[in-house]
């Protein structure tokens, strides 16, 4: 299985919203369908480990950008739960009917605790 870490990123700040986007090479876009079916991608901070939360492009979480590249939304409610852990773990799964398989494996993505948080 392979692990992608992305250490030059903006990380995840818990409480706050955030979109981050992965571009894909045209030709595993294409190979895996990537364009087509419901996608869902399951946050963790380990695995085996609970999901934190899931981003789906039935609930508009995830979103087809051209060219060939996924948007994550993740609300400052769906980040909350990533204040224990200093990363979160995902990947991402495309169904189509019946079938179902993963396109990417285990991304590994930093969460960045914030100093001030939770202003009102």
């Amino acid at each position: 299985m392979a692990k992608y870490v992305y250490p030059n990123v903006e990380p995840i700040r818990p409480g706050y919203d955030i979109e981050f986007r992965l571009q894909f090479p045209q030709d595993l876009w294409d190979g895996e369908q990537i364009g087509t079916g419901r996608l869902v991608a399951q946050f963790r901070s380990a695995v085996p480990g609970p999901v934190l939360f899931e981003a789906d492009t039935v609930a508009l979480t995830i979103q087809r950008e051209a060219p060939s590249t996924l948007a994550f939304f993740l609300s400052e409610e769906a980040t909350k739960p990533f204040a224990a852990s200093t990363i979160v773990v995902f990947d991402i799964a495309r169904f189509d009917g019946g079938d179902s398989r993963i396109v990417l494996d285990q991304v590994i993505w930093p969460v960045l605790e914030t100093v001030t948080r939770d202003v009102v």
